[in-house]
């Protein structure tokens, strides 16, 4: 049985870390101001911002990460929209370096 690995990547992978910027209706709305941080296992935090992030077609916003370490990744995405309301949300996801390994 495969447990739930939808947050699990191999090292050398480059995960995509979406940010879906949605108002209380649940709509998708372009942000005047949006940041996006990636704590590593380390500590260290890198920052995205503005027009360091890709638009897919479908509104949302996001950037190829290439992770260099395993262990759990933590990042935090910040949005502003044109009203000055602000959101946030956190999320995370591991690295481990076995392709086979026993659930």
């Amino acid at each position: 049985m495969v447990g739930n690995l939808t947050n699990r990547y191999v090292l050398g992978a480059k995960p995509r870390i979406k940010v879906l910027p949605v108002d209380e209706n649940g709509s998708i709305f372009v942000p005047s101001e949006i940041r996006l941080s990636i704590k590593e296992p380390t500590g260290d935090i890198t920052t995205f911002s503005g027009a360091e992030l890709f638009t897919a077609s479908g509104g949302w916003l996001y950037t190829l990460y290439t992770p260099l370490t395993k262990g759990w990744y933590q990042y935090e995405t910040w949005v502003k929209d044109g009203n000055g309301l602000e959101d946030t949300a956190t999320n995370g996801f591991e690295v481990y370096g076995e392709v086979y390994y026993d659930i």
